[in-house]
């Protein structure tokens, strides 16, 4: 058990940071307004990380067993079920985030769902939050300008997170 969870925070830590430096990338190419306002103004790093993580969530489902019988909305949902949490949708909803489908360095919010809620709080989310910060910011220092290579850019596929396996990058 201790062996499985060991691996367990190995490769979410890994594969999870990985795929947000990927999203970064991507979301700010798409947006080069706001690439070029974070990359003159480095004090928008971390929001932007944080609105990077919010509006491509790297693990954007989480599954879990219900122990316990549990009303959500008049429906039952009993003991055992597997439950999905869609927490990429969720960081998305117009409910708690207003145009919550639009990129926006500038949002200002209280939390996203990226890293799960309360007891399922992931145990690396600040280390993910640096990683992703001094990642943005080594890349600006160098390349405050970029375009993706869609034509050769390939999104990976597995059943937990959702990045790029390979994302080239032409610098301007």
């Amino acid at each position: 058990e201790v062996l499985g969870f060991v691996q367990l925070l190995a490769a979410a830590g890994n594969e999870t940071t990985t795929r947000l430096i990927g999203w970064t990338g991507k979301v700010l190419a798409e947006h080069p307004d706001q690439l070029a306002q974070v990359a003159a103004d480095r004090g928008l790093v971390g929001q932007t990380i944080e609105e990077v993580l919010r509006y491509e969530s790297p693990s954007p489902v989480q599954a879990r067993y219900v122990t316990t019988e549990v009303e959500h909305y008049g429906e039952i949902v009993p003991a055992g079920s597997a439950i999905l949490l869609l927490t990429g949708a969720a960081n998305r909803d117009e409910r708690q985030f207003e145009e919550g489908d639009r990129f926006d360095i500038n949002r200002r919010f209280d939390h996203h769902l990226s890293f799960g809620h309360g007891v399922h709080f992931c145990l690396g989310a600040a280390l993910a939050r640096l990683e992703g910060r001094i990642a943005l910011d080594e890349v600006l220092q160098r390349f405050p300008r970029w375009e993706v290579d869609t034509d050769r850019a390939v999104q990976a596929r597995t059943s937990t997170v959702r990045g790029w396996e390979t994302l080239p990058v032409l610098v301007a």
